[in-house]
């Protein structure tokens, strides 16, 4: 049941008000859990809180146990005597922990504590589950570089939201983000353009964009992020979306080298799909499962035109020698051999859903962006899918008509249809079980600054949070609880578009990154592929 009480962002399943009145919060606060929990307790409510934890045997004012349930499930009672938790799993405890801080003053959102202020708690009894084991954001860290600060802080925002997985993009045309040891010229060139051009200007910026992350780093995030129940899913996007690469060692590709792209579109350049260049594309994998602890890896495989391989000789060798019909059966070709050597390594491929154009792939995890009918398709032959409509899900897209709106993608997908677009419409009962859940995608051509990554992701994040955890709902049921949680992100700095529509110091104004007049569709534009 749900009943009136704390504005909670996702809503848990069961929320019932105890008693009135409040629960001081004791300092110090003491923890008896199993394990390392009482630890992850402590590194998840100290920031805000200034709590101090201490882990205890005995009688303590939060009791923490592992007990049955659905993964990622947790009970949570505030009483006289305490806190209790029973989680399911480790998981469950973050989630547990993360209602726990929503139950707390707003203020506790903040980077430290508020001076002189107590802490209480309401009298609440909650039973809590999600309604999908996956619950994912994306961040596209190629277009422009994201400091590696702020992906942590990313990791914590997708946390407190109760988001299990952060799918990192991390090469692309315009920029190689990952250091591999064995290709060093990946980051050393690919890793920088010289600047960036929109579509409607004359020439670029002449500001050069760059970055990358050494394996060190990324593996810290990776563990990181771990602790906090987000399991964070690297893509290397293959056979397409290579023009950086091909800067580097344009001996993967065909033609002559190129440098790093400043414009946005989708290129001809591809890979060339050797044994050779199949052997570095493992070379480049076996490094990333170094790295990251996911038991998925994204090889990407959209938008990979066909042309470049069409008008060469050696392409059409190429898919005679591996037995294919043509050179359109190589990359369906590549995508299986990924999969069955991620298979062996004990890994999942993940690709966007460009993967089954030609059929199944059996055992790959499809990302369905362009609309619902893909994943529809794919979830009818077997696969597992990702329900990652680019509308409403693209969040690089524009969040209302208005012209204040900063300059984003020519299509609009605001907070409202966000809540309101079920994953599950039109799926056959017997494919629901492989519907593994939803993302949100950012995408950043035109999303420059971390500051921007938090306008364009929030609140329409937070709205996704409450899909992926409770199902879709009616916009004005969630717009009371929403606008109360938008006073934590206030708390905790970040840079949010307000409902009304963004503050004057975040419209986009006027200048070269300005949104350019008529630049924008309706809701549901022509960029949503029919379902």
């Amino acid at each position: 049941m749900r009943a009136t009480g704390p504005q909670l962002v996702p809503q848990p399943r069961s929320l019932v008000v105890t008693a009135e009145g409040v629960l001081p919060v004791p300092v110090p606060f003491t923890v008896s859990a199993p394990g390392e929990w009482a630890g992850i307790v402590a590194e998840l409510l100290a920031p805000g809180t200034g709590i101090r934890v201490v882990d205890v045997a005995g009688d303590a004012f939060m009791t923490v146990t592992q007990g049955e349930g659905q993964p990622s499930g947790y009970r949570l009672e505030t009483r006289a005597e305490g806190v209790t938790v029973e989680a399911a799993d480790l998981d469950g405890l973050v989630h547990a922990v993360a209602t726990l801080r929503q139950l707390l003053p707003e203020h506790v959102f903040g980077p430290a504590p508020l001076p002189g202020v107590d802490l209480t708690l309401p009298f609440v009894s909650i039973a809590d589950e999600p309604r999908f084991g996956w619950r994912g954001m994306h961040l596209d860290v190629c277009r422009h570089f994201m400091p590696l600060p702020f992906l942590y802080r990313f990791v914590d925002l997708l946390a407190a939201h109760k988001f299990n997985r952060f799918h990192l993009h991390l090469n692309d045309d315009q920029g190689w983000r990952l250091e591999v040891r064995k290709y060093p010229g990946l980051t050393e060139v690919g890793a920088v353009r010289r600047g960036t051009q929109f579509h409607h200007w004359d020439t670029d910026d002449a500001t050069p964009v760059g970055g990358f992350y050494t394996q060190d780093q990324l593996r810290a995030l990776d563990a990181y992020a771990k602790r906090r129940g987000v399991t964070i899913v690297p893509e290397i996007d293959f056979p397409g979306h290579v023009r950086a690469l091909l800067a580097a060692y344009p001996q993967f590709g065909e033609g002559a080298p190129a440098d790093v792209p400043v414009t946005f579109t989708i290129f001809p350049e591809v890979l060339h799909l050797t044994d050779e260049t199949v052997a570095m594309v493992e070379d480049v994998l076996g490094e990333v499962l170094e790295v990251f602890h996911s038991p998925w890896i994204h090889i990407g495989g959209d938008e990979c035109p066909t042309s470049q391989w069409e008008g060469s000789d050696a392409a059409a060798r190429l898919a005679t020698d591996r037995g294919l019909a043509g050179v359109e059966d190589l990359q369906p070709w590549f995508t299986a051999h990924l999969r069955n050597w991620l298979t062996r390594r004990g890994r999942t491929v993940i690709g966007w859903d460009e993967i089954i154009d030609r059929g199944p792939s059996p055992g790959a995890v499809v990302m369905s962006w362009r609309g619902g009918e893909p994943g529809r398709r794919a979830l009818a032959t077997g696969h597992q899918v990702i329900m990652s409509a680019n509308v409403p899900y693209y969040f690089d897209y524009y969040q209302s008509e208005s012209p204040d709106e900063p300059f984003a993608q020519p299509a609009i997908c605001t907070w409202e249809a966000v809540a309101a677009f079920d994953p599950a419409a039109g799926v056959a009962s017997e494919d629901v079980p492989n519907l593994l859940g939803v993302q949100g995608q950012l995408w950043t051509e035109f999303i420059r600054t971390p500051a921007h990554v938090e306008y364009m992701a929030f609140p329409r994040a937070a709205v996704l949070a409450e899909v992926g955890w409770s199902g879709p709902i009616d916009p004005q049921e969630l717009e009371p609880r929403l606008r109360a949680h938008l006073r934590r992100l206030d708390a905790a700095g970040v840079n949010y578009r307000p409902l009304e529509g963004p503050h004057p110091w975040q419209a986009g104004g006027t200048g070269a990154y300005a949104r350019p007049e008529g630049h924008g569709l309706a809701e549901g534009s022509s960029l949503q592929l029919p379902d």
